[in-house]
């Protein structure tokens, strides 16, 4: 064989055989639950979303309430802007944990 045709001889056994090996298995994910899990976590999101909005305009009106001299009512839009903020707290939590087990974070 001519020196010239070796390399390009064994460039071509190197990409045949490349071609020619099993294709890679896919994971064992069934993505229509997939789909729905994610769905389920996007819909929390936006819950946590609004929970934070509502804080955002209690926040607003206590500080509205305030500047009025009107103390209790700024108070109690205080005390909801702190509840909306827990809740959405613990959903950030939950749903941290929630998306761990998912995708089996603490397993590795």
């Amino acid at each position: 064989m001519n020196n010239y045709l070796k390399p390009f001889a064994i460039g071509s056994l190197i990409v045949c055989l490349a071609a020619c090996s099993p294709p890679a298995q896919e994971p064992d994910v069934d993505l229509v639950v997939l789909k729905q899990e994610i769905q389920q976590h996007t819909e929390r999101l936006y819950w946590i979303h609004l929970r934070l909005d509502t804080a955002s305009t209690e926040i607003a009106d206590a500080q509205a309430a305030a500047q009025e001299g009107n103390v209790s009512a700024a108070g109690y839009h205080a005390g909801e802007a702190y509840r909306s903020i827990e809740r959405a707290d613990e959903a950030l939590l939950e749903l941290g944990e929630q998306l761990q087990k998912m995708v089996n974070l603490d397993q590795r």
